[in-house]
């Protein structure tokens, strides 16, 4: 078995990204071949390009990225997407824990057996709570809920993030670019991630991608830990860049309002 993983960091603080680093190399299934991409999107950001270069240097089964310029959280992983020789790749958010092994091996195992493409499985936060995470496709009277809050139309928002259903696997029509796993023969099919999207929607569009090419699935019996960051509801910054990919998603599939 072959796997792969990549991670884009943008001004993480050193000693979580050695923690990150380590969680990834000690969590790897026993037998399987692997390679870990990272990719440093904060380029004037000295301290982690050495911290890099040291994993890159005394890890052969490591390659630091450093791009000159941040295009993005999609372009980031799409230039270790084009250097990929895996069967299956793990899109990994730089604030998720891997609890163990065993974790891993079931998401394979469940894609194998079941011939899904993409994969998110159970996501919980540090309070064990699980992340409602799993969407359906969204119009933009959905994604205007988002931002209003979970008192308007609260059986429409429940039914947008499937709840009631996270304790049971189901195929999903969008899942979390938090932790995903793909197959990476589908993955580079579709070339990645559309690097129209610098932030947000980026994950929806692949979903939509892959669903094209088979199975995407919500697996609940294995899970990963998520610090769940929501940068687009804390700044005017972070909400334009939703708004604006917003736009450009309903560009690309089609302006669904209901």
């Amino acid at each position: 078995m072959k796997l792969s993983y990549s991670v884009v960091l943008y001004n993480q603080l050193p000693a979580d990204i050695r923690k990150l680093y380590r969680n990834i190399v000690e969590t790897v299934p026993r037998g399987a071949s692997y390679h870990i991409f990272f990719i440093n999107n904060s380029p004037k950001n000295h301290d982690i390009n050495v911290i890099l270069h040291e994993f890159e240097k005394n890890d052969q089964h490591f390659t630091a990225i450093f791009p000159l310029v941040n295009r993005g959280f999609g372009a980031g992983h799409n230039l270790a997407v084009k250097q990929l020789d895996s069967e299956y790749h793990f899109i990994v958010n730089p604030d998720v824990k891997i609890p163990n092994a065993e974790q891993i091996s079931q998401m394979i195992g469940y894609m194998q057996v079941n011939k899904v493409v993409l994969l998110n499985p159970r996501i919980v936060g540090s309070d064990g709570q699980t992340q409602k995470l799993v969407k359906r496709r969204p119009t933009v009277f959905d994604l205007a809920l988002r931002f209003v809050g979970g008192w308007a139309f609260p059986k429409r928002q429940a039914q947008f993030v499937y709840d009631g259903h996270y304790d049971q696997e189901h195929e999903a029509e969008v899942v979390s670019g938090s932790f995903m796993v793909c197959q990476t023969a589908a993955l580079q099919q579709v070339n990645g991630f559309d690097e129209r999207f610098f932030l947000y929607m980026e994950d929806t569009d692949l979903s939509r991608k892959m669903f094209e090419l088979g199975t995407v699935a919500y697996y609940p019996n294995a899970y990963i830990v998520h610090e769940w960051q929501r940068q687009n509801r804390r700044s005017v910054k972070g909400i334009l860049q939703m708004l604006n990919s917003m736009r450009k998603y309903f560009n690309k599939w089609g302006w669904r309002f209901v």
